[in-house]
């Protein structure tokens, strides 16, 4: 980040009002030093001038925070000498350096997603394309449960496709017209509209137990798997 940080403090006194309700809060966006010095300085100055009388020889804590990442907690106002100084800069920095590397992921997995969906690339492309700054491993389960918003599936359960309707019990999904209970076909795309039929073709009406799209998910990650529960592929 190259643009200033932005500030935000609070002063507490927790022996008198707890550390849930802050006697002060306030921004503070020209401050070019660490967020433990402008700690230092705001509780210099509330020690000096109170805004109340009861405020005068409590104690106060001071917690600073920056958008960059930086945080501090202070309730000492004596300033730091220069190895102190150079560990609460360190920490900081390192503080800062988190927040942008969580950001950057954070770009990074959206980026990704979007190449799933919209860019015409296979999870295994997207892996290997990242692979310098991401484990393959780490890849793919960030892609879980995104697929190409445009492509559609015709994929077979192989056997039935049976869900729980209580603790020890479990229905089949049937078709309504045949009776058919195994190899129905599942249409659709996980991000739009999916639908079922028997090998017959007719229509198979999903209970609210089974979730179409999760079901297609399922089939798409392992085309060869049966369904014998709903909700783990064999």
């Amino acid at each position: 980040m190259t643009d200033s940080p932005v500030f935000e403090y609070e002063i507490l006194v927790p022996d008198l009002d707890g550390w849930g309700s802050p006697a002060q809060r306030g921004t503070v966006a020209d401050w070019t030093g660490t967020a433990h010095d402008l700690g230092r300085d705001i509780l210099r100055r509330w020690q000096a001038a109170p805004p109340e009388e009861r405020y005068a020889d409590a104690r106060a804590v001071v917690e600073v925070s920056s958008d960059h990442g930086a945080w501090a907690a202070i309730d000492d106002s004596t300033p730091a000498g220069p190895v102190e100084q150079a560990l609460e800069t360190a920490v900081e920095a390192k503080l800062v350096a988190d927040l942008a590397s969580d950001r950057t992921g954070d770009e990074l997995t959206e980026a990704m997603r979007d190449a799933c969906r919209w860019g015409g690339l296979s999870k295994n492309k997207i892996a290997d394309r990242v692979g310098r700054v991401m484990s393959r491993p780490t890849a793919l389960k960030q892609l879980k449960g995104v697929w190409p918003a445009d492509e559609s599936y015709d994929l077979t359960v192989r056997g039935e496709i049976t869900y729980a309707i209580g603790p020890d019990r479990t229905e089949v999904v049937t078709c309504p017209t045949c009776g058919a209970k195994e190899n129905h076909t599942v249409f659709g795309s996980p991000a739009g509209e999916v639908r079922v039929v028997c090998e017959a073709r007719h229509p198979v009406a999903l209970p609210a137990a089974v979730d179409g799209r999760h079901l297609l998910e399922l089939l798409i990650e392992n085309p060869d798997a049966g369904i014998n529960r709903f909700g783990a592929a064999e």
